[in-house]
């Protein structure tokens, strides 16, 4: 009889973990907006990020899944248990930590929650932005006359045509510091340029998805670079399509190639005076090109703002000397440039502060609003 309870008991303890197992794997949680449901996290969409992962991962950040679907700027979150107990959290406070797994556990400034609804309240600033990184390939393509991108939805934010198009990235520079400096009478350039348009990048706000997406007017759901560790998309760029209609792209890099920027000529600048920077060899070289052998479409990235934010936060005195900086190369550059050429300023990302420095690549407010400015001359 001992025996039998035993096998019984043995029994029932593994037909309850595969029931457990076949909940956990099937689970799901909604997602509510102004009393409505806007959307569900499910237990395979997060399997599908873990295995995105250009590593070995458990967790994916929660805003992965507020992201997929249709939240961006997010002002308060509260979580609903299954008791209907409620935390209610401040997103941007705890965005950069908050995780899910495959088996739906939420853990949130290392509290664990099983939760079966989440409550989103968006920012007002959701509403107030209606630029977009995705809007960039759009509209520099009308502008130097070529056909629509196939995949593109972003919007054509210019109707004039020009010779010349010119696409500067101005990596990590973040929204508010510009706006600051500005206020300040540090930034000349940015001062008397056209209106700063306040724009989203995409998620995850990295370069290498921010730089698919400026290339392709697509999504990473879309275009596949779903963050570190994819260097090309499939899609057809910007670029591809400059060249299958007969126009010449040149790109100027810094020290490294961060994304493959297919079709274009490249020439990656480095550190040739040992200064420690590849910015001031970005600048003298995009002269160079100018001056010498002006192309139809040309790509200039600057990266010195971002390296500094990450090793010294976007409130150091060092974020804002690169900012300067640039400003100041930027000066010379549009005065070289010929007539007849329309100009994007744009950041593929912003930056928020750390403990030991700075850091983007989450759905908060700092990381995703970057400025975009469109300037013909």
């Amino acid at each position: 009889m001992k025996i039998k309870i035993k096998l019984l008991s043995r029994l029932y303890f593994v037909l309850m973990s595969f029931a457990l197992a076949a909940c956990q794997s099937g689970w799901q949680i909604e997602l509510i907006s102004n009393d409505l449901t806007q959307g569900l996290i499910t237990s395979s969409e997060v399997k599908f990020y873990l295995d995105q992962s250009d590593e070995p991962i458990e967790l994916v950040p929660l805003g992965q899944l507020f992201y997929i679907n249709g939240f961006s700027l997010i002002d308060k979150i509260k979580i609903i248990s299954e008791k209907s107990e409620t935390t209610s959290y401040v997103w941007d406070e705890v965005a950069p930590s908050a995780t899910i797994s495959v088996s739906g556990e939420i853990i949130i400034n290392g509290v664990s929650f099983y939760p079966e609804e989440i409550v989103v309240n968006e920012s007002s600033l959701a509403s107030e932005i209606d630029n977009s990184i995705l809007d960039i390939p759009p509209t520099m393509s009308h502008v130097l006359g070529l056909p629509d991108l196939p995949d593109a939805i972003g919007k054509v934010r210019h109707e004039t045509k020009a010779e010349y198009g010119v696409m500067i990235l101005l990596d990590g520079l973040q929204f508010h510091k510009l706006i600051t400096l500005i206020n300040t009478g540090q930034l000349p350039f940015f001062e008397h340029t056209n209106e700063i348009e306040r724009a989203l990048t995409v998620y995850p706000s990295v370069t290498t998805s921010a730089t698919a997406a400026v290339l392709t007017g697509t999504t990473p759901q879309i275009n596949g670079v779903y963050g570190h560790g994819y260097r090309s998309t499939e899609l057809t760029t910007l670029f591809d399509l400059a060249v299958d209609n007969g126009l010449n792209v040149i790109a100027v890099e810094g020290s490294s190639l961060p994304f493959n920027l297919r079709n274009a000529e490249t020439l990656l600048s480095g550190d040739r005076d040992g200064n420690g920077y590849s910015d001031d060899n970005v600048f003298t070289n995009s002269l160079d090109i100018i001056q010498s052998n002006m192309p139809d479409l040309m790509y200039i990235h600057f990266h010195e703002i971002d390296d500094m934010g990450h090793s010294y936060g976007p409130e150091s005195s060092e974020y804002e000397s690169a900012l300067i900086r640039v400003d100041g190369y930027l000066k010379k550059i549009y005065e070289a440039l010929p007539e007849d050429t329309f100009i994007i300023l744009f950041a593929d990302h912003g930056m928020h502060t750390t403990e030991d420095g700075g850091n983007h690549g989450t759905l908060t407010a700092a990381d995703l609003i970057i400025p975009i400015i469109y300037l013909e001359k």
